[in-house]
């Protein structure tokens, strides 16, 4: 329907929206048939800490990640709280069956650490399903007034328009047509208010957990150890592909063998490999007056070994971020956010085009107007820098990143959302699975 105009095409999505509510409305009405309900908590009675969800919180719609974070101090235990309540019947005679879902006036048993403003400790209110009865610790709502029943008047020979009279013949057609405009412009209006409502009430998705600050420390601790152990012995760091913090060891995957490790590092796989126990890394000496030697890593997530950050120092050239469209853009976010606020990134200058603004994210680079910007911005810092754009880079445009990326001494990477051309393609899907093609196995971020 491209021939259609954009503000035509528009009306008639809020109309096929209408009409579509409309059919919804006549299925229902003839008898609607629901799943059968999950099985509800069998805590009814009991104390403990929950909270009643509110409208918004910071102007935002509540969602669990953000409660867990706000009252738990880790939006990671977001499920923790979901498990609590799965199957709990809330106001309306709704169930909580999706993590992703929850409604204003629903009550939250939280975990028994929940602290801060709002959480509240009693006996939890307890509701029954649809139908069985009002909620045992308020009082019932009065019952609605039944709808007034109109009752047509009985039609009479007078009131009846006299069939010969030709005169008013055409007022039957245009108060049709009327009627009919009317209904298809009622129908529009209730598309678009139906389809703003569920903009308005749409939970935000569980955010990815990257990698907390201090992991970034203990990360950033291994890199200056290895640092300051090959300078001791007067050669150069490696170059790295990936890094890998476990519970008992910092394993460093190489970009080219090399089994002449400095002391306090094992060599393994044929020199692709040096690792180091924590506790020999936290009592190694450290010059901090060295430059870390990684300044380009961000995290792809977890195998079995530990936490896996990428080295996009190692790219050569444009880093595609691809898959699921939602996870694609918070992943790049978050990478944008872990590269500025951690400490091997300290001379780094992360710089961001064309992403929405969310201070919540608590992002602390350079946001940028375009990428004509970024080449300013690069002359005036020497130690390079990792850009992040939200859309392929094209004409001029393209060409401003290509310049930037093969100036000498590769100082700068590019990370785009979807790029036409790429050296390194990085692929995430809903669930948070990541896949890069460099590594022996995927990584899964925490959701």
């Amino acid at each position: 329907m491209n021939w259609l105009g954009r503000s035509a095409r528009a009306a008639l999505r809020y109309a096929m929206t209408g009409l579509t509510a409309a059919a919804a409305v006549a299925v229902f009405a003839t008898g609607p048939a629901f799943a059968d309900p999950i099985p509800a908590p069998s805590d009814k009675g009991q104390s403990a800490p929950y909270y009643v969800v509110t409208d918004s919180y910071n102007g935002e719609p509540e969602y669990l990640y953000e409660i867990a974070e706000r009252f738990l101090a880790d939006g990671n235990r977001a499920m923790e709280i979901f498990e609590l309540n799965k199957g709990r019947w809330q106001p309306g005679g709704q169930q909580l069956t999706k993590a992703e879902v929850i409604e204003p006036e629903w009550v939250l048993r939280l975990p028994p650490d929940a602290k801060g403003d709002g959480v509240k400790t009693g006996v939890l209110p307890f509701y029954e399903p649809a139908g069985a009865g009002a909620p045992t610790d308020a009082a019932s709502a009065p019952a609605e007034p039944a709808p007034a029943t109109i009752t047509p008047a009985p039609t009479t020979p007078a009131a009846q328009a006299p069939a010969s009279d030709s005169g008013s013949g055409w007022l039957a057609p245009v108060l049709i047509g009327l009627a009919a405009l009317l209904a298809v412009a009622g129908l529009a209006w209730l598309g678009l208010f139906l389809v703003k409502r569920q903009r308005a009430k749409k939970p935000k998705p569980v955010a990815l957990a990257v990698m907390g600050d201090s992991d970034a420390w203990a990360v950033d601790r291994a890199a200056r150890a290895l640092a300051t152990a090959c300078a001791q012995q007067g050669r150069p760091v490696p170059d790295a592909i990936a890094v890998v913090l476990g519970p008992e060891a910092i394993t460093v995957r190489l970009a080219t063998p090399d089994e002449a490790a400095p002391a306090g590092w094992l060599v393994s796989d044929a020199g692709r490999v040096w690792s180091s126990t924590v506790g020999e890394v936290q009592r190694a000496v450290v010059d901090n007056s060295l430059p870390a030697p990684f300044a380009q890593l961000v995290p792809i997530g977890l195998t079995g070994t530990g936490q896996v950050l990428l080295n996009l120092a190692q790219s050569g050239g444009v880093i595609s971020v691809e898959g699921d469209a939602d996870r694609v853009v918070e992943l790049t976010r978050a990478w944008s956010v872990r590269l500025a606020r951690s400490p091997w990134a300290s001379g780094l200058k992360v710089v961001r085009v064309g992403f929405e603004l969310d201070p919540a994210e608590r992002f602390t680079g350079v946001e940028a107007q375009s990428v004509g910007d970024v080449t300013r911005i690069a002359e005036t810092n020497p130690g390079g820098g990792v850009l992040f754009l939200a859309t392929p880079p094209r004409g001029h445009e393209l060409v401003t990143v290509n310049g930037l990326l093969d100036a000498p001494g590769r100082l700068w990477s590019a990370v785009v959302v979807k790029a036409d051309e790429a050296t390194w393609r990085v692929s995430i899907d809903a669930a948070g699975t990541v896949q890069t093609g460099l590594l022996p196995q995927r990584t899964s971020l925490r959701v």
